[in-house]
Parts: structure tokens; sequence; C-alpha cells
């Protein structure tokens, strides 16, 4: 009827935003599938990868 509702992203899409490849956070270490609401959790405790490499450079360049 005209109306749009908010869309979750994918888990995928998360890792993107992220900097993580596509389904970096789909298996644990021995290869068993990690639930969707898992992935969430993990993502969103974790640091962007473009962030952290930004600080990092940044530390570089005032250690040097």
């Amino acid at each position: 009827s005209g109306s749009f509702g908010v869309r979750r992203l994918t888990p995928i899409e998360c890792e993107r935003l992220q900097g993580f490849p596509d389904n970096w956070t789909a298996q644990d270490v021995t290869g068993k599938a990690i639930s969707d609401s898992a992935r969430y959790r993990m993502l969103g405790n974790a640091v962007a990868v473009p962030v952290a490499e930004w600080i990092g450079k940044q530390i570089v360049k005032v250690v040097d």
C-alpha cells in the first residue's frame, strides 16, 4: 500500500560495511556454521578494518 518498512542488513552487508570479506564470520575455526545472531554480535563488536588501518598509520607517523 505504498508504505515502506525498514529492512535489516544481512550479515554479508554488515561484513562489507566493516571492511571484512564476504562470509568472514560465517564459520568458526572448525568449519561449523555460525548463527546469524552470533554473526551480528561479532560484527557489532568489531572495529572497521579501514579505521584500524588509518589509526595504525597515524601512530607510525608519530613514532617516526
